[in-house]
């Protein structure tokens, strides 16, 4: 799921994957493989977020009342 939130951003500010890569100092192989994987570790998610200049918020919800619960 954070794969496809990541793509949506980069197409909101017209950015492509390699740009995203380069701004983590990392391949863009590397960044397509985790991409398809979709299994980004917390510390990763706050490094992308930080790269497309972005706030990162991780929210539980409980399914009967609603409530978010956020870090």
């Amino acid at each position: 799921m954070q794969a496809k939130i990541i793509k949506m951003i980069l197409a909101y500010k017209d950015m492509k994957l390699s740009d995203l890569a380069d701004k983590l100092n990392t391949s863009r192989p590397n960044l397509t493989q985790k991409m398809k994987r979709d299994n980004f570790s917390e510390n990763e998610l706050n490094e992308i977020a930080s790269a497309l200049e972005c706030d990162l918020k991780i929210t539980f919800t409980d399914k009967k009342s609603g409530k978010e619960f956020s870090s």
